[in-house]
């Protein structure tokens, strides 16, 4: 498998040439590898990840907007300030070794990428199942465990119904002491919370005879 290029720039030589002598003899980190780079070359590459210092961001703001998470390095004794910025900053102090910077990117690239894994895209909303949180640019609503085992389970179906009786099997694994009541408590409450906090109606629909129908075509 091919590894993911991760950036690294910096308004400070001294940095720029002890990490240009690190890569050139050690330069592997899971599936990453690490490049130095020129500031007209960040256009290239992916903006999920960047390695700078507080040099250069300060000075290069406009360049570092898009990207995502930042590791910065403070190579002077500046006063940076992360609220400043939109983008996750992590700071790293000097002195510091340049192998535990690289195993740092590399494990929290490793995490966005299990998180991205439980992550379902609709067309307008996505669904993070870690997190058990619906969500679109503007509004979002967090499931309780229960909520989620439902939702994932009408989701699954989502192609036709599913019976009372199915569901309660699969969400509840079988408990004689659970009826149907419990579950259509449970699903006034999901609807009523979904429709409050994401202005969706009919999201989930019962049809006489059928069972419940998850009408993901609003998501």
């Amino acid at each position: 498998m091919e590894k993911k290029t991760i950036p690294i720039t910096f308004g400070n030589e001294k940095l720029h040439i002890l990490f240009e002598e690190i890569i050139e003899y050690y330069n592997n980190f899971g599936n990453y590898k690490f490049q130095i780079i020129n500031e007209e070359a960040l256009q290239n590459y992916d903006k999920k990840i960047l390695i700078t210092d507080d040099e250069f961001l300060i000075n290069q703001e406009s360049l570092i907007l898009a990207f995502g998470l930042i590791f910065v390095i403070k190579s002077h004794d500046s006063n940076l300030k992360k609220t400043k910025f939109n983008n996750e900053i992590i700071l790293l102090d000097i002195p510091l070794r340049i192998q535990d910077v690289f195993q740092r990117v590399s494990t929290s690239l490793d995490q966005i990428e299990t998180q991205n894994s439980k992550k379902l895209k609709f067309k307008e909303f996505t669904y993070d199942s870690g997190m058990r949180t619906l969500y679109n640019d503007n509004l979002n609503i967090r499931f309780t465990e229960k909520e989620s085992q439902i939702f994932m389970c009408l989701l699954d179906n989502s192609n036709t119904q599913i019976s009372k009786k199915n569901l309660l099997k699969k969400v509840w694994s079988y408990n004689e002491d659970i009826d149907t009541h419990t579950l259509e408590t449970h699903i006034y409450s999901l609807r009523k919370k979904i429709e409050k906090k994401l202005k969706l109606k009919n999201l989930i629909i019962f049809l006489d005879n059928k069972g419940y129908f998850l009408n993901k075509k609003i998501l």
